[in-house]
């Protein structure tokens, strides 16, 4: 029995002299990379505080997050960028967000289910009923269709429609319907459809009488981007992007008399990583390409502020984006690693992962590929650009009771590892931005299944 005890206490000194080794080894490289624990804390637990309410979009949350980044990019002494629509640091841009209100469909003498109605509709008010002189056509979709087809065709006269859905196409119909349950952002006026549509489940082909009636709420919200550079030096027209969205839920539902979404990791936790990263690149000097830190103001509950920068951004010169989302948590590889969205599309995560090991640390393949995440983040726009856009995050979505609520507060984040996060993403980008890597683009997203629109292809074909 003591024999047994002597052997297992060896075994367990040799693992804990090994992992003092490897701990060693790891602080020696890292402990060279001026980023400290403290300065994140003091970051994160202000952009996470009760003060900013959330970062809403409609509550001046968000406002108060941009004015606190802008003066963090002031101090570390970012350059303004040089692009058409950005004063200061600030790309502002306008948006009209469409919240549906109130519905009613009365078909005969019936009032029809809100939950076998779509809405669709940019106006304020509209009313039909097939007693005006002008009534609005009525359109049947079967389950013997080519239902995008129809809905296509439907879309492309380009007037009202009244579209019944058989009642066969149930799925599809749930499916579609779940995309219109939040509001929705457009980055100015002429986005807004000048046609409204108004979708019905049901097991008529015609309609005898109808009476439909709809308020939506359109206001017109003013965004800001955040954007500031480190000017490169022989290679100053190639773009490296590290980039994070500021925005949040705002104020949500009470839990317990709390009401504010803080959204300590998400995500407060990236812009953390962006101004960390700024600081220390800014004050390392060694960059041959233009760095460019990106703040983004609207992600939360659209793409709007992304697909708006991606648009005016060049593209086709720039080389890679590190985008940050809810780095705050241990990841499910465990402490001192992080995983990135589309690892396969480009060589960066290959890249990145290799460089990693030599400071003890994970860059592994996104665990969550079946969420089609490569998708849902900031990354996207420049990513189905061709750009090497990725997210690095370590959120674990399965299990994570806390995100997107009220309980994503500072008590949940662990400080600690999200520097060794942070660090290691400054150590890895070394090769980037000094110009002695450059991945490959993006060019397979389009046979991805996990795509936004053939997930919606294969959903339909059922």
């Amino acid at each position: 029995m003591k024999r047994i005890i002597l052997v297992l206490i060896a075994v367990f000194i040799a693992n804990l002299t090994y992992a003092q080794k490897v701990d060693t080894a790891y602080k020696k490289i890292t402990n060279t990379i001026n980023i400290k624990e403290d300065e994140l804390k003091q970051i994160i637990s202000t952009l996470a505080a009760d003060s900013m309410l959330g970062r809403g979009l409609f509550n001046h949350g968000a406002e108060k997050a941009a004015n606190y980044i802008e003066h963090q990019y002031k101090q570390i002494g970012l350059e303004p960028m040089k692009m058409q629509g950005v004063e200061g640091y600030r790309q502002g841009f306008p948006s009209v967000r469409v919240k549906s209100l109130a519905g009613v469909v009365k078909v005969g003498d019936s009032v029809v289910d809100n939950k076998n109605i779509i809405y669709i509709s940019d106006k304020k008010e509209l009313s039909w009923k097939n007693t005006d002189k002008d009534t609005v056509r009525v359109e049947y979709v079967g389950p013997n269709d080519d239902i995008l087809k129809r809905l296509k065709d439907i879309e492309s006269t380009k007037k009202d429609a009244i579209v019944l859905i058989d009642n066969q196409l149930k799925p599809f119909f749930s499916i579609y319907k779940s995309r219109f349950k939040r509001d929705r952002f457009e980055s100015d006026t002429t986005s807004l459809s000048k046609n409204a549509y108004v979708f019905i489940l049901t097991d008529k082909k015609k309609l005898p009488m109808y009476d439909i009636s709809i308020k939506a709420e359109v206001n017109h919200v003013p965004m800001s981007n955040l954007i500031g550079t480190i000017p490169g030096k022989s290679k100053k027209d190639q773009y490296v992007i590290f980039s994070a969205h500021y925005d949040n839920l705002g104020v949500i539902n009470a839990n317990k008399g709390d009401s504010i979404a803080n959204g300590a990791d998400e995500n407060a936790s990236g812009v953390t990583a962006v101004l960390a990263l700024a600081k220390y690149f800014k004050e390392k000097g060694d960059n041959e390409r233009t760095l460019v830190f990106v703040n983004y103001g609207a992600e939360t509950v659209s793409s709007t502020s992304s697909k708006y920068f991606a648009k005016h951004f060049e593209a086709e010169n720039t080389v890679a984006v590190v985008n940050i989302d809810a780095i705050g948590k241990e990841s499910k590889f465990g402490l001192r690693s992080a995983f990135i969205t589309g690892y396969d599309k480009s060589d960066l995560g290959k890249h990145f992962s290799d460089a990693a090991e030599k400071i003890k640390f994970k860059f592994k393949a996104d665990p969550y590929k079946e969420k089609g995440l490569f998708y849902q983040a900031a990354n996207t726009p420049l990513g189905m650009m061709g750009v090497p856009s990725h997210t690095f995050s370590t959120v674990q979505i399965d299990i994570d009771r806390y995100f997107n609520s009220v309980r994503d507060d500072m008590n949940t984040i662990e400080v600690e590892n999200m520097l060794d996060i942070v660090k290691a993403i400054a150590y890895v980008s070394d090769d980037l931005i000094k110009g002695r890597f450059t991945p490959t683009r993006i060019t397979n997203y389009k046979d991805d299944p996990s795509s936004p629109k053939n997930i919606k292809r294969a959903q339909s074909n059922r």
